[in-house]
């Protein structure tokens, strides 16, 4: 079981944070791929005014008895953007999903989410989910923790995470990644994703919290908002005590 320290939500200037992404997967409708969405980019198309419409690909690696990897294509998937680009709603025949590299705070990204989700549910009748998942991508930088080395970079890291990085035998690491799958409450689960890319001097923080069960779609705010709060505890378990400041965390007065 998950038992993170709860922490205060506090806003980075200089944030690590380059997308936040949240997919819900439904059984597959048959009307999504054999139409066009005319009635769902109607009612999104206010928020999110460019389309583009294009087919994902599965790439299968070969196996010994084949002589090279194979590629097949799948389903159609709709993908309407904001003005400015940024952010995202994709529609597959089995999934829609809403996804931004411009996350201001959590308020913004849920009521986004809500009324994605409204649409969805509302334009095809979605009977339930079978896989809510919320993930939050973060990248340390040299830039923006305005730091001027990489061990000063790492030193801001819980030293868990860097261990291999600070071995004798070596130095100057080019690349590391590590994947740990946690249990949660409820048949959730947590995916954290750490690694190093020595060519971009970046560090990185992958949080993925989801569940796969039927569940109710009305619960979908509900569950990302405790899956980006159990996220959020996880990100400031990752961060040393005392090294938040490197990202300029804005400072809210509180009323006496």
């Amino acid at each position: 079981m998950l038992c993170f320290p709860p922490r205060e939500d506090i806003p980075l200037r200089r944030s690590p944070l380059t997308e936040v992404i949240c997919q819900v997967r439904f059984p597959p409708i048959l009307r999504i791929g054999s139409e066009d969405p005319f009635e769902f980019q109607e009612t999104i198309r206010a928020r999110f005014p460019r389309l583009e419409m294009g087919y994902g690909v599965e790439i299968r690696l070969a196996q010994p008895e084949e002589e090279s990897p194979s590629a097949k294509s799948l389903s159609r998937i709709c993908r309407f953007r904001s003005r400015d680009g940024a952010t995202i709603v994709s529609l597959g025949i089995d999934f829609y999903a809403l996804s931004t590299r411009a996350y201001s705070h959590w308020g913004d990204f849920s009521d986004l989410l809500g009324f994605v989700s409204h649409a969805a549910t509302t334009v095809y009748d979605l009977p339930y989910s079978t896989r809510i998942g919320l993930r939050y991508v973060n990248r340390l930088s040299l830039d923006n923790t305005r730091l001027t080395s990489v061990p000063e970079m790492l030193n801001v890291l819980r030293p868990e995470l860097t261990s291999l990085l600070r071995v004798d035998c070596w130095d100057e690491p080019l690349e590391m990644l590590s994947r740990l799958l946690l249990s949660g409450q409820d048949g959730e689960k947590l995916t954290l994703r750490s690694g190093f890319q020595g060519e971009d001097q970046t560090f990185l923080l992958d949080f993925d919290y989801y569940v796969e069960q039927e569940t109710p779609l009305d619960q979908v705010l509900t569950l990302a908002k405790r899956y980006h709060e159990v996220i959020y505890h996880a990100f400031r378990w990752c961060i040393r005590e005392g090294q938040l400041t490197v990202f300029d965390p804005v400072v809210i007065e509180k009323e006496t």
